[in-house]
């Protein structure tokens, strides 16, 4: 197991918790650690997907994105669809203990759980504001939680706090930061209760219109998106909030 997952096992619930930095910003080997995370944890077992003391994960990581060549949005786009599908898909419960900022990329990440129980931080889908596009694949995971309030939230652009979360069903409880993990913990043993192969069906059939939805996107409007997430002028709204963020710190 990785070193960015830490894995604590309390009775047949596997916690995982993201452990990359300050704020858990998403990078490729993050991501795959995650998703491999997921592919060694024991099958009878629910999981519950946690960050570390700062923050559940402050999306994707811009920095490094910058740095690197054109081609790693590329990659990077690639591994935050899959690890997120391969949290949606997992027969078995999980639920997002969300601890802390969930942004973008990271509330993807606890969007693709069944349940998901917050604490503390801001949750949202500033794409939009950053400049960037999002993915047909993940804006049909998020229409998945969020329905009809799924567009405002995107032209919105706004990280929300744990209450305007719940309001429109972004989250589905909020717990005191002390006892979070405890409340993820008995909610995925709850879930896990239900016979494995009655959950693993349930949710498949609960998921089915997404997954379509996601089979049907075009590969051009995809192509699109990625080719945005390359362009100058789209970089440059990166740079500038980067900027943004340095002068924040």
């Amino acid at each position: 197991m990785s070193s960015l997952v830490t894995v604590q096992s309390i009775g047949e619930v596997v916690v995982l918790r993201m452990d990359h930095g300050k704020v858990n910003a998403l990078d490729v080997e993050l991501l795959i650690a995650v998703r491999e995370a997921f592919e060694q944890v024991p099958p009878e077992s629910a999981i519950v997907l946690t960050g570390n003391d700062r923050a559940f994960s402050a999306g994707l990581d811009l920095r490094r994105l910058l740095d690197s060549p054109l081609q790693y949005s590329d990659q990077l786009l690639d591994e935050l669809a899959a690890t997120c599908l391969r949290i949606f898909d997992h027969p078995h419960p999980v639920i997002a203990a969300v601890n802390g900022a969930a942004i973008a990329g990271g509330a993807m990440l606890a969007l693709a759980a069944d349940v998901r129980i917050m604490s503390q931080g801001v949750i949202g889908l500033p794409e939009l504001r950053v400049g960037v596009p999002i993915p047909s694949v993940l804006m049909e995971l998020a229409r998945y939680v969020l329905g009809s309030h799924l567009p405002r939230h995107v032209l919105n652009g706004l990280a929300i706090d744990p209450e305007a979360a719940l309001a429109i069903g972004m989250v589905d409880e909020l717990a005191k930061p002390d006892e979070l993990l405890d409340r993820a913990v008995t909610e995925a043993q709850g879930l896990a209760s239900v016979p494995t192969v009655t959950f693993a069906l349930m949710k498949q059939a609960l998921h089915a219109e997404a997954r379509d939805l996601m089979e049907a996107g075009t590969p051009a409007g995809d192509d699109e998106v990625a080719d945005a997430w390359q362009a100058a002028e789209v970089r440059a709204q990166i740079q500038a909030q980067v900027d943004r963020m340095t002068k924040r710190q």
